[in-house]
């Protein structure tokens, strides 16, 4: 295990030496903002110095070491990350944001660098519920659902409790929750949701790593995986900024292929100190 750990450390230190001699940036005195949502472990969140940390900063810093430019992390409300981006050429979204058609209509991705599945947070009450290691969302009916505002799982609730409208006919198309008593509240942050389990809401429905580090093995409740479709995360730019965007993708293929990423999720998540 510790010689896996130099090999991948090594690969941590060479990572912008290489992507550096294959790629240009900016002249070092740009400033690149960063937004994102510090309550989103181990992607973001707050140190015990009250520092913005995780492997989305760690990504971030790496593009600005590549890339030469000043890096100034902003922690935001994680709806208010697509506005701010789209106002500034100079400025991007890291924050375990999933691609998708809604957010390619107002922006562009990088290159995706992890991909995610949605967890639930669910009382032991409910284990019952699980099949094949999966939970249903058909399992929530009547329950008051937790998420956090704007993202995946907040998406993937209301539109089961409230249903949608299709875009080619205008009609109502009913959610697999609607009619059943089942609420979707919509957080802050998974954090603050976290502290209502039990309370305000019966589950709660995030991001996997997120869940587990929410969850923490708190008594009388357990983490499992939603029957859902998997997402990929990647970097948000703003429509105009390709050429960051090719040069950020430079940075990313460097950081996938020498296994950095995966060695700072395991840093982040308290796998290794």
């Amino acid at each position: 295990m510790k010689k896996i750990l130099a090999v991948v450390l090594a690969a941590v230190m060479m990572t912008a030496a290489v992507v550096a001699f294959g790629a240009c940036g900016g002249n070092g005195k740009e400033t690149l903002y960063v937004y994102t949502n510090a309550a989103f472990a181990p992607w973001e969140y707050m140190n015990e110095y009250n520092e913005v940390v995780g492997v989305d900063v760690d990504i971030a810093n790496e593009i600005g070491e590549v890339l030469g430019y000043n890096v100034e992390v902003r922690d935001v409300a994680f709806g208010s990350i697509f506005t701010e981006v789209q106002n500034n050429e100079m400025a991007i979204g890291l924050a375990g944001i999933t691609v998708n058609a809604e957010r390619e209509e107002t922006g562009i991705f990088s290159d995706s660098y992890a991909t995610s599945t949605q967890y639930a947070i669910i009382p032991d009450s409910m284990a019952s519920s699980v099949v094949e290691g999966k939970l249903p969302v058909s399992a929530l009916a009547g329950k008051k659902i937790g998420t956090q505002e704007s993202t995946t799982g907040f998406f993937l609730i209301d539109e089961a409790v409230n249903g949608s409208t299709d875009e080619e006919t205008g009609e109502h198309v009913k959610g697999e929750l609607e009619g059943t008593d089942a609420k979707c509240y919509s957080y802050k942050n998974g954090i603050i949701a976290g502290q209502d389990l039990g309370t305000q809401i019966d589950v709660l429905v995030i991001d996997e790593l997120p869940a587990k580090s929410i969850w923490n093995n708190k008594s009388g409740y357990q983490v499992v995986e939603v029957d859902a479709e998997p997402e990929s995360y990647a970097v948000y730019l703003n429509k105009n900024a390709t050429k960051l965007r090719d040069d950020i993708n430079k940075v990313i293929t460097a950081l996938v292929d020498n296994g950095v990423i995966d060695y700072w999720l395991l840093k982040h998540s308290g796998a290794i100190i």
